[in-house]
């Protein structure tokens, strides 16, 4: 009796062919997952490092949404640094070609939800751009957007413009590892822009001197 139940309890223990496979592809999943983690860091340190050395503002501002659309898998990506006045001193854009920027028209306003995150200057994550209620919309030469990940660029705690990302290329939504990846790169871009502001300012002054 005793043999017969030790071999009852072996057989038992042995996983099934469905739960080795179901194993397998865990281990496969947890593998990708990590693999796409230390690719998104190597980037943003990448990224970074790209800013803290050009100290030329346009080159900074361009390397700033040229570098943040990739980093999360965007198919477009924008910058926009606002005046005094709430509107778009600055917009620049990644994704778009010259011929598309100027099929759209005059740069943004500040309306609907650019104007929201303007004012808020929080994170917003919205999965539906058309079916919020304070879209505005878009002219009607503008490329097709759906989702919407924005981030504040702060510099001491004050914003100094947003970037905005849209429409993962892999037709999934932007997601909390999104939002805190671009919030990281947001706070290195604050950084540069600063650096290259003050580095503007600076050669003023040598040539006014």
């Amino acid at each position: 009796m005793e043999r017969a139940t030790a071999t009852t309890s072996t057989s038992r223990d042995t996983p099934t062919p469905e739960q080795f496979a179901a194993a397998i592809r865990e281990a496969e999943d947890w593998a990708a997952a990590a693999n796409e983690a230390r690719r998104r860091l190597e980037a943003l340190d990448t990224a970074t490092v790209a800013i803290s050395q050009e100290l030329s503002l346009e080159r900074v501002l361009q390397i700033i949404v040229d570098s943040v659309r990739p980093l999360v898998g965007a198919r477009y990506a924008a910058l926009g640094i606002p005046d005094d006045h709430g509107s778009m001193e600055r917009f620049i854009t990644s994704g778009i070609s010259e011929q598309g920027r100027a099929a759209i028209g005059p740069p943004p306003r500040g309306k609907g939800l650019l104007a929201v995150s303007l004012r808020d200057s929080d994170t917003l994550r919205i999965d539906d751009i058309a079916a919020d209620p304070r879209s505005a919309g878009f002219p009607p030469e503008h490329p097709r957007m759906k989702t919407l990940l924005s981030v504040p660029v702060k510099v001491e705690g004050r914003a100094i413009g947003n970037l905005y990302l849209t429409d993962r290329l892999d037709g999934q939504l932007f997601n909390e590892d999104d939002e805190r990846l671009v919030e990281s790169f947001a706070r290195h871009a604050g950084l540069g822009i600063h650096n290259a502001r003050m580095h503007e300012e600076l050669r003023q002054l040598a040539v006014l001197q």
